[in-house]
């Protein structure tokens, strides 16, 4: 009987005594510490731990390697390091979980899921660590109960485990349920109130700014933001820069993109939003600049690369969008929005015979995917403009077995069918949007509006708990961490703190961030790279284009 089967038995771990009642998608938060005693005939542990360093080096060279080839070299370095890893201990759950998401990455599901289980046996179902980056494989799948069932076991080897109380609250909000994403992040924060994490902070702000609670979702920031992890997180300054975006502070948007950037001069995801954004404030130099600097440090991102030719394509300049998009294609061929924007390219050039070729790589790209609709789509209004009707049909109704969700595909369609004169038929198409249209209903008891203060947020009490525990964890934190007086500088300590304790940065207010420049972009430096590091990769050079084969 498979560990699954075991935990549909009342919904336990298969090693637990009990089951969180009330009890996804997130990298490991915090690494797991070591056996602190040594079996006899055990290696010794700093062999394991040397080659898991190396197996991650490996890893991380791999995500920056610059051809497809030198990144397919080192993951499979990487995956002999860790094998070796399992042959020399196979209780330790540290390489498991980095054998399990380089398979992932590799799209090796089946043999990711193998183990994860084998990990779970191994170590006695008590590592937390193994039983959520399962879940979060099974959730990246879609399956929602198998992945509940891990996450709740997770729980049990481990309340205060933050990455499984972060990735249930994000599977159960993809599943629209709000207000048990709210609660089990407001548990998460509540279990771990010794070391706060700013995943959940930056979760729980998210969605309070998605149901309009747009000053409860400051103060949720602002909180995260006095954490010692949260003011490093740059994912934390990342999504309040996302919401103030939608709010329109200009000035505001653009500090807090800063100060991501300082926390992670690489942050692709910083780059990319960033980017977009002064875009649509019609600042095209500071946008092209950004996309540049975001690929020099992340040569391999092909959303970076798609994100530019876009703006490079909306500018006119064509040639330049065909460069980036061929480099977008090379650097991960996978990435389905590069071939369909490319060929959208074309079409709109056209240049029909390539258009047909590229929307074909798209659906190669991820023939099983969601995403996929969005090639099918464009293809069937390809076709459907060039008179091919019938065809045309077919691809729509590809689009909408891959995603019945897709606004666009079923409008598309049924505007084909009403230039064609089926007004009844259009008239079903729209109706069966419809049907697969679900409205998010704000929850009458999901808060006030008025931030977390408020005597009746339901966020109001943990706040206050947070409230009374913060000044005595980050004093503590900040006293045992600081340098020997002679360190010191005397020019930054307070007239109200004690001699030799470091001062605590408040986040700013908005009226504060309004104060600086609203179109410098003012970019903080790249350290330069270490021997612990690697060395990221030379830029595409564009004066070398080829064209870009395409698959048979």
């Amino acid at each position: 009987m498979g560990i699954l089967d075991q935990l549909d038995r009342g919904g336990t771990s298969p090693w637990g005594g009990w089951s969180l009642e009330d009890v996804e998608e997130t990298e490991e938060l915090v690494d797991r510490p070591a056996a602190q005693t040594q079996s006899r005939g055990k290696p010794l542990k700093i062999n394991r731990d040397l080659l898991l360093y190396r197996a991650k080096v490996a890893r991380q060279a791999a995500f920056r390697a610059p051809t497809l080839l030198e990144k397919l070299k080192h993951q499979k370095e990487a995956e002999s390091m860790l094998r070796r890893c399992l042959s020399l201990d196979a209780t330790d759950g540290r390489t498991y979980v980095a054998l399990g998401k380089l398979l992932v990455q590799q799209r090796r599901y089946d043999e990711a899921r193998s183990t994860y289980e084998e990990g779970s046996t191994a170590t006695g179902g008590q590592n937390e660590y193994i039983w959520q980056a399962w879940a979060t494989l099974e959730a990246r799948l879609g399956k929602a109960s198998q992945a509940r069932k891990l996450y709740d076991a997770a729980i049990v080897a481990n309340r205060k485990h933050a990455a499984s109380w972060h990735g249930w609250g994000l599977l159960e909000k993809r599943q629209g349920n709000l207000v048990k994403a709210r609660d089990l992040w407001l548990k998460g924060i509540r279990a771990t109130e010794g070391t706060p994490n700013p995943h959940l902070y930056q979760s729980i702000a998210v969605l309070a700014g998605e149901m309009g609670y747009v000053e409860e979702a400051r103060r949720w920031f602002r909180e995260g933001t006095r954490t010692i992890k949260g003011k490093q997180s740059h994912a934390l300054w990342h999504a309040w820069a996302i919401l103030e975006a939608s709010k329109g502070e200009t000035s505001a948007v653009r500090y807090l993109f800063r100060k991501g950037l300082e926390t992670n001069p690489r942050s692709r995801y910083i780059y990319l939003d960033w980017g977009r954004w002064e875009k649509s404030q019609g600042q095209i130099e500071n946008a092209r600049s950004l996309f540049k600097r975001g690929h020099q440090l992340n040569s391999l991102d092909a959303p970076l690369l798609q994100a530019w030719a876009l703006l490079e394509r909306d500018e006119g300049k064509l040639d330049e969008a065909r460069q980036l998009f061929e480099a977008g294609s090379r650097a991960d061929p996978h990435h389905l929005h590069v071939w369909q924007a490319w060929g959208v390219l074309e079409h709109r050039a056209g240049n029909i015979s390539r258009a047909r070729e590229l929307f074909q790589q798209g659906v190669w790209a991820q023939p099983r995917g969601k995403s996929v609709a969005y090639v099918w789509q464009a293809w069937g209004v390809l076709e459907a403009q060039q008179g091919n009707i019938d065809l045309a049909r077919q691809l729509f109704k590809c689009a909408v077995k891959a995603d019945p969700t897709s606004e666009k595909s079923w409008l598309a369609w049924a505007a084909m069918e009403e230039a064609q004169g089926a007004l009844q038929r259009a008239e079903e198409l729209r109706s069966y949007r419809m049907q697969n249209f679900n409205e998010i209903v704000l929850p009458n008891n999901f808060g006030v509006g008025l931030g977390p203060d408020a005597p009746d947020s339901p966020f109001s009490t943990v706040i206050n708990t947070i409230k009374e525990w913060f000044t005595k964890v980050e004093t503590a934190r900040s006293i045992a961490r600081r340098p020997p007086p002679s360190y010191m500088r005397l020019e930054n300590l307070g007239a109200d703190q004690e001699e030799g304790t470091p001062p605590v940065e408040e986040p700013p207010s908005l009226d504060e961030m309004q104060r600086f420049d609203s179109s410098e972009l003012r970019l903080p430096a790249v350290p330069s790279p270490t021997a612990d590091v690697p060395v990221p990769p030379r830029a595409y050079n564009w004066t070398a284009s080829q064209e870009l084969p395409l698959r048979s």
